[in-house]
């Protein structure tokens, strides 16, 4: 008869045999083989991840990259698989051809449903088509351009950001002054550092090993973000009446796409409205006037511009060569996401445009893939990396964008739907609003600059992940501060 010890006895002698065994056929692959960040700069349980997250922005991929390549492995928090980080601009390009390949890390799943719901951010495979398929129709060249007017409306009222997510996204006024905005300021400085504490580094982390974390009756898991509550209560109050026929918001659009009923007439799936409203919920700007207030030739080259343009005429505005320039030049140095993680769900190659050498010597131009293997792409190392765009990569030089022969060749530079830049991805899960993205960002700093001069206070200012790319000065987050003086004009 079998006794019980000698069951567990060969129960864990089998789970160390199979774990032995994933250890050297990972240690013989490709993947195991690739340049390794210096194990001596990893936690013992959270790995590298908690120096990336404890330091600025993009400033350890950067490092590493500088000293590995573009290709090389991070100890990933928990001892979970280790994670291969990539730049290469060729295997970027093919993890985000492939999207429906490489999924986003599902750590980050229930995190993003309770800050921004089940919209196209969540979505994944069918859902995302049918979600960007119904979606689309607000973020077209001719829905973005009838926008237009309604952003210069926000700015020349100079209400803050979030009156311009409210008017663009909802027709709706969330306003400073009124209880909706006051309420969405203040959470989302709540938010945001809430974010840049160790309990928010961890937690995703945590639900990545133990999924079941995220059902339990916790109430920072559980309840939505006060931003989402009120953005979903004025939905649903909006979602009761008739679509608004005439409406530009992206709100009015989506509700005309979907409002009589859940399905079209030849069956065909809509929208529901908890998935709308997931669908219409940008710090970049503020970082671009740190710039130009640091760079003050630059600021005085672009208010001449503004001021010599028909500032009635936004088609001429966002077609201006020096405000288009500090744009592309901003958004580069700024992405506000700092990497994304994907997680391969089937066998693949990913091509590399350089090669890479493996700890044996050996050289290699692909990375052979297998189900379950993750990935890091970092925005801002791509967007920076002075191999190719320069000794001045780090630097704010809009000029790069219009004298000819700065750029390096578009062989050598990432891919994107604008401008040779990584922030807006690209394949299947380009970002669906980029064109409004760049549209606001284009009016905001031309209204802004036109109007005021911005001077440089000598504050330390440090960019920390949180949730999103924030300014921090001296541990506070979201402060940047800025000397503002109007400009008359006669």
């Amino acid at each position: 008869m079998v006794s019980f010890l000698s069951i567990v006895a060969t129960g864990i002698t089998s789970f160390i045999l199979i774990h032995v065994a994933r250890y050297i056929s990972f240690r013989l692959s490709v993947r195991g083989k690739l340049p390794n960040a210096p194990i001596s700069e990893a936690s013992w349980w959270l790995g590298h991840d908690y120096r990336v997250a404890k330091n600025e922005v993009g400033v350890e991929y950067g490092r590493w990259t500088n000293m590995l390549g573009p290709v090389y492995r991070t100890k990933s928090a928990l001892w979970q698989n280790e994670v291969v980080v990539i730049s290469d601009h060729l295997g970027v390009k093919h993890i985000f051809d492939q999207a429906y390949t490489y999924i986003k890390s599902p750590a980050f799943q229930p995190i993003v449903v309770k800050a921004l719901g089940r919209g196209l951010v969540w979505a994944e495979g069918d859902e995302h088509r049918f979600q960007r398929k119904m979606v689309s129709p607000a973020f077209s060249i001719s829905a973005i351009k009838k926008m237009g007017p309604s952003v210069m409306t926000c700015i020349d009222r100079m209400i803050q950001r979030l009156d311009i997510i409210g008017q663009i996204g909802f027709g709706y006024d969330f306003g400073p002054e009124t209880p909706d905005g006051k309420a969405i300021l203040g959470a989302w400085q709540k938010d945001v550092q809430l974010f840049s504490t160790f309990p928010a580094f961890l937690a995703p982390i945590l639900i990545g090993v133990f999924p079941q974390i995220a059902k339990l009756p916790i109430k920072e898991l559980q309840e939505d973000s006060t931003a989402k509550k009120v953005i979903h209560r004025i939905g649903r109050k909006l979602l009761q009446e008739s679509p608004n026929m005439d409406g530009t918001d992206i709100f009015s659009i989506l509700v005309r796409e979907s409002w009589e009923g859940k399905l079209k007439l030849d069956g065909e799936r809509k929208l529901d409205d908890a998935t709308l409203l997931d669908n219409t919920t940008s710090s970049t700007i503020q970082l671009i006037l740190l710039d130009l207030a640091q760079n003050p030739d630059a600021q005085a080259k672009l208010h001449a511009e503004l001021v010599a343009a028909d500032s009635s005429d936004i088609d001429a505005i966002e077609s201006l060569p020096y405000l288009d320039a500090v744009t592309r030049e901003g958004l580069r140095l700024h992405p506000i996401a700092h990497d994304t993680h994907r997680v391969a769900i089937r066998d693949d190659v990913i091509p590399l445009k350089k090669p890479v050498m493996l700890s044996n010597g050996e050289t290699v131009t692909s990375i052979p893939v297998k189900a379950g293997d993750s990935f890091i792409i970092p925005f801002l190392v791509i967007n920076s990396d002075s191999q190719v765009w320069g000794s001045d990569a780090h630097k704010f030089v809009p000029e790069r964008w219009i004298m000819e022969g700065a750029l390096p060749p578009a062989s050598e530079l990432p891919h994107g739907p604008y401008s040779h830049i990584s922030n807006f991805v690209d394949g299947p899960r380009v970002c669906i609003g980029w064109r409004l993205a760049v549209q606001e960002t284009k009016l905001i700093l031309a209204s802004m600059v036109k109007n005021f001069e911005f001077r440089d206070t000598g504050a330390k200012i440090e960019k920390y992940f949180s949730p999103v790319a924030q300014p921090f000065v001296n541990g506070e987050a979201a402060k940047l501060p800025l000397q503002v003086i109007p400009i008359q004009h006669h």
